[in-house]
């Protein structure tokens, strides 16, 4: 199971809002094929660790590995469960069952029902954990968000005047662009879009950036860059070049916002500032994880406060000039 997840995790950012599955194939013990999901539309860890394989006669005898449930509709690919069924493995072992409705336990039961034998709950946390934005999408029918900020070691954002300035250090970097990879959508407040211009993209690794959002609800950003974003508002809705209005009717923007990223599939929103921004996603319990890096020296004496929250840190890394600290909401 453990290598199902190392495979699964080779498709960052290629496969949302479809979750990240990897599969292993088993025969007396051995390893003898691979597969994992590539990217949207494209066929399922299972099928493409049976094709991998040459000699298919011996599949009866193998069992499968896998860190997700097989699905058992049709979508962009045929029913995986079928798959299984028409080779008649000996035995399905499987992380978690999948959140999805349309499947939702029904794969394992097509599988128990025609006789193959089936052990779930496998290494259940580290699963969730690889495809929390897919069970948060499916479980309570909103993306999964991540926030992410530095402050100095005495507790800020910025100094006053607002101004274009830098916190963290060697290390940060590949990090955050390591976060893009992996979320489907990624926002900033207006005032961080017009003082620091951010490209918002995944630039240091291979795979797709997030789709660009910026909340400024009474359009004061300066809109003037050559590549896509969507700009909720309250004003209105139209597309300009590159540059799409989406006016936000509800009273409470970020459920507004919430609604709109599910009904474009959007599984994941990554937010990257500036502080009251950061802050509104935490009063409005919205926040699921929060990274944050805090300066080893970097001094500002006051400007604007880092946000506030009473998180749970699960995770600390030293890096040269930052500590990286990493925050799950309490359950």
């Amino acid at each position: 199971m453990s290598r199902c997840l190392e495979l699964a995790r080779r498709g960052l950012g290629y496969v949302n809002p479809n979750p990240l599955v990897g599969c292993v194939i088993v025969h007396n013990n051995e390893i003898i094929s691979e597969g994992w999901h590539v990217a949207i539309g494209q066929a399922h860890a299972e099928r493409m660790a049976i094709l991998a394989l040459k000699d298919r006669s011996i599949l009866s005898e193998c069992d499968l590995y896998l860190n997700l449930e097989p699905c058992s509709h049709f979508g962009k690919t045929p029913p995986c469960a079928d798959l299984i069924l028409e080779h008649q493995f000996k035995k399905v072992y499987v992380g978690l069952l999948d959140p999805n409705p349309l499947v939702a336990g029904s794969g394992i039961q097509k599988l128990q029902e025609h006789g193959i034998q089936v052990e779930t709950n496998i290494l259940a946390d580290e699963c969730l954990t690889l495809n929390r934005f897919f069970y948060k999408f499916h479980t309570e029918k909103r993306p999964f968000v991540t926030l992410k900020w530095a402050e100095s070691k005495d507790g800020f954002l910025a100094p006053l005047p607002i101004q274009r300035f830098q916190i963290s250090g060697v290390g940060t970097t590949e990090i955050t662009h390591a976060l893009r990879l992996e979320h489907a959508a990624i926002l900033v407040g207006v005032e961080t879009w017009n003082i620091d211009q951010p490209l918002l993209s995944n630039r240091l690794f291979e795979g797709p950036s997030p789709k660009k959002f910026v909340l400024d609800p009474n359009l004061r950003g300066n809109y003037t860059i050559d590549s896509e974003v969507v700009v909720f508002n309250r004003k209105k809705t139209e597309s300009n070049g590159l540059i799409q209005y989406v006016q936000i009717e509800e009273f409470d923007m970020l459920q507004g916002i919430m609604r709109f990223l599910c009904d474009h599939q959007l599984n994941s929103l990554m937010v990257e500032g500036g502080s009251k921004t950061l802050q509104s996603f935490i009063d409005a319990n919205l926040a699921d994880e929060i990274h944050t890096y805090k300066s080893k020296t970097g001094m500002i004496g006051g400007g604007i406060e880092a946000p506030k929250h009473q998180f749970d840190k699960i995770n600390e890394v030293d890096l040269p000039d930052d500590i990286h600290m990493k925050f799950n909401r309490i359950s």
